[in-house]
């Protein structure tokens, strides 16, 4: 069977999907919040209102987020998800167009530390992508297939009747949706789109 064309485009999240950015953060928010790290459930929220991450204040979570990025330099240390580099390298290897889609410039005065940690985390960890997008609206990307933790981008992809996977955490158990537990379903749903753009376009 020939090689498919390199025309399906994978619309990948970081953080939450490829980047374990929340087991980076949790030691980060324990000592930033002053409480022991088992205080920290691991069934949480956007915003860690769990945690006790206040809303306002020096101590809130744009504060913790800057601190976590500059001083700790969470996007160049962070962990991978188990599977993730591996399974990239090995849809990459199918024919699958990788676009990486972050919304990390969350916090000004970070921006040039973000994007060379981004890179630099990304060449360590030998994950392929042709493309990497730095915004907030990921249905302004163009993909054949997203993926997501984030409830509102999955809510979005739902409006903008976007064909995504939801990848599980306990952020976004209330959402509706096809869902990859770990990279191996990732991989096993990809693989079925690609071959069905490949057919339909036969």
């Amino acid at each position: 069977m020939p090689k498919p064309v390199r025309n399906f485009i994978f619309a990948v999240d970081l953080d939450g999907c490829v980047v374990d950015f929340y087991k980076a953060i949790r030691p980060i928010a324990a000592e930033w919040l002053n409480k022991p790290i088992h205080e920290l459930t691991d069934d949480f929220s956007y915003g860690f209102a769990e945690w006790g991450m206040p809303t306002e204040g020096e101590l809130r979570y744009s504060y913790l987020h800057r601190y976590a990025v500059k001083q700790r330099e969470i996007f160049r240390t962070a962990p991978p998800i188990p599977g993730a580099a591996y399974t990239l390298r090995r849809l990459s290897s199918a024919g699958v167009h990788i676009r990486i889609a972050t919304h990390r410039l969350y916090v000004g005065g970070t921006h040039e530390l973000v994007v060379s940690h981004t890179v630099n985390w990304l060449e360590t960890h030998a994950v392929p992508y042709m493309d990497l997008c730095f915004l907030k609206d990921k249905t302004s990307v163009n993909a054949d297939l997203y993926i997501d933790d984030s409830p509102t981008n999955i809510e979005r992809f739902e409006q903008e009747n976007k064909d995504y996977i939801i990848f599980n955490n306990s952020t976004n158990k209330h959402c509706n949706g096809q869902r990859a537990m770990n990279w191996d379903d990732v991989y096993d749903i990809v693989i079925e789109k690609l071959n069905q753009k490949n057919a339909a376009s036969q």
